[in-house]
């Protein structure tokens, strides 16, 4: 009897699994359903960790990452090797005008770039991004998702050519 219970409670979990990885693209949104819905992100200074799939390999770094939301992002890895990365400059400008678009709630540049996809679960949202055809960025971009609560978690960007990569985000404080 205690295997049947036992089965049971595995069978319940995995559908309740399947249901909690709602596939984002599957909830087409508009700019102003995501504005309404989404928390005013702060500057913000976290811990990050790293993956990059290209074809069969992971390349793994992690290290500190801070937020200005009228700047930009930067990301000191730590290791394997160490180095900076800053997001603010018109060198990365294609990044920082998302990260900026989403931090500040400001969607002109992302409606036009971008076709839009959202769902919020309790205090848990995501934000899916795939480029619009006769955008600059569909060349090289296949799409990204952004997931939060109070502050941006989780980042996934997948390109065209170069592979995934997943960024998390903890020990965030904010400003």
């Amino acid at each position: 009897m205690n295997k049947f219970w036992f089965c049971l409670l595995i069978i319940i979990c995995s559908v309740n699994l399947c249901f909690a990885s709602v596939d984002i693209f599957n909830r087409p949104s508009t700019s102003k359903e995501i504005s309404n819905n989404m928390p005013e992100l702060k500057n913000a200074s976290c811990k990050f960790t790293q993956e990059k799939h290209l074809d069969s390999a992971v390349l793994k770094s992690g290290g500190n990452f801070k937020f200005v939301k009228d700047k930009g992002a930067i990301f000191e890895t730590l290791y394997p090797i160490k180095s900076t990365v800053s997001y603010t400059s018109a060198k990365n400008k294609q990044i920082n005008e998302i990260m900026k678009a989403v931090s500040n709630k400001n969607f002109a540049y992302l409606d036009k770039n971008f076709n839009l996809y959202f769902a919020k679960e309790n205090d848990l949202w995501t934000i899916g991004l795939k480029p619009k055809k006769d955008s600059a960025v569909s060349s090289q971009l296949h799409d990204i998702i952004i997931k939060g609560k109070s502050d941006i978690k989780f980042i996934k960007i997948s390109t065209v050519k170069n592979g995934t990569t997943e960024i998390s985000f903890q020990q965030c404080t904010t400003k």
